[in-house]
């Protein structure tokens, strides 16, 4: 064990900071859409980029 969190298969948080990179996403909703991921998974991949400085967040919509 590697002590990494365990990913879901298929779309990596380097696909997601990828995307956000590309101006493709704004929100985790977003990510989501063009993704399929579910929310969970999506919050996995966003807390890994924050943890390791990759992305930041704005609290500047509404949260749901």
């Amino acid at each position: 064990m590697t002590g990494r969190p365990m990913a879901t298969p298929g779309v990596s948080a380097g696909d997601v900071l990828g995307l956000i990179r590309a101006d493709a996403v704004a929100t985790r909703s977003d990510i989501a859409r063009q993704t399929g991921l579910s929310r969970t998974a999506v919050t996995l991949r966003v807390e890994q980029l924050l943890a390791l400085g990759l992305a930041t967040e704005r609290a500047e919509g509404a949260s749901t």
